[in-house]
């Protein structure tokens, strides 16, 4: 019993710790890690295909408007003369309108195929110098032009094997003009960053000719 009560005594004895306080703020409330404040302080990547980010969004749109509409008709009016005059149509409008306009507006390029008076041909190839080019712009134009030449490849090839001529006929067509302004504009581009390095090259020269004249004058 007097060992009871002596233990009883040591431990009413032992100093206790006084609890530790929260960290509060000046209106006497618990800090809070605010969640919000600190994805707000992260920018958030954007993809190349969201048209609210897009330079040219018309432009973006009619690059792929005229080719998925012959693609369209192609399948709902398969092996009927409308599916021939449907996909001429809008293959024609596709080939007019990426030439001449949503090329320019998008990757500030153009391409022209001159035919000479002797029956050749030679390419001429037209870039806006020290154009800034909108990401999302360029990729609507370079996934359309390459996408839709896929694709006809396929059913050309498809057709071709299942001895299909109607269909083969179209697809030869659709093809050839989707091809044509693939390869037109990607002989362009190459032109385009040739002369662009070039131009740097002549600037490159002219600073380093001013630079050591100016010490060779002192």
């Amino acid at each position: 019993m007097e060992e009871d009560l002596h233990f009883k005594i040591q431990m009413q004895e032992m100093p206790t710790s006084p609890p530790k306080p929260l960290i509060q703020t000046s209106n006497d409330e618990p800090t809070k890690l605010s969640i919000a404040s600190t994805s707000e302080s992260i920018p958030l990547q954007t993809s190349n295909y969201d048209l609210n980010h897009a330079g040219h969004p018309k432009a973006c749109i009619f690059t792929f408007l005229f080719k998925g509409l012959a693609l369209l008709f192609y399948f709902i009016c398969k092996d009927s003369i409308w599916s021939f005059i449907l996909v001429i149509i809008f293959s024609a409008f596709d080939f007019w309108t990426v030439k001449n306009i949503t090329g320019r507006l998008l990757v500030g390029l153009k391409w022209e195929n001159i035919i000479l008076e002797d029956g050749t041909s030679k390419w001429e190839f037209y870039s806006i110098p020290n154009k800034q080019v909108n990401a999302v712009d360029k990729t609507f134009f370079w996934t359309a032009q390459l996408g839709f030449t896929l694709a006809w490849a396929l059913f050309t090839f498809i057709n071709l094997l299942s001895f299909t001529l109607m269909n083969f006929v179209i697809d030869i067509i659709g093809l050839s003009l989707c091809w044509t302004n693939l390869f037109g504009y990607y002989k362009c581009n190459g032109d385009h960053k040739k002369k662009m390095k070039d131009l740097q090259g002549d600037i490159t020269n002219k600073v380093v000719t001013q630079f050591v004249g100016q010490m060779m004058s002192q």
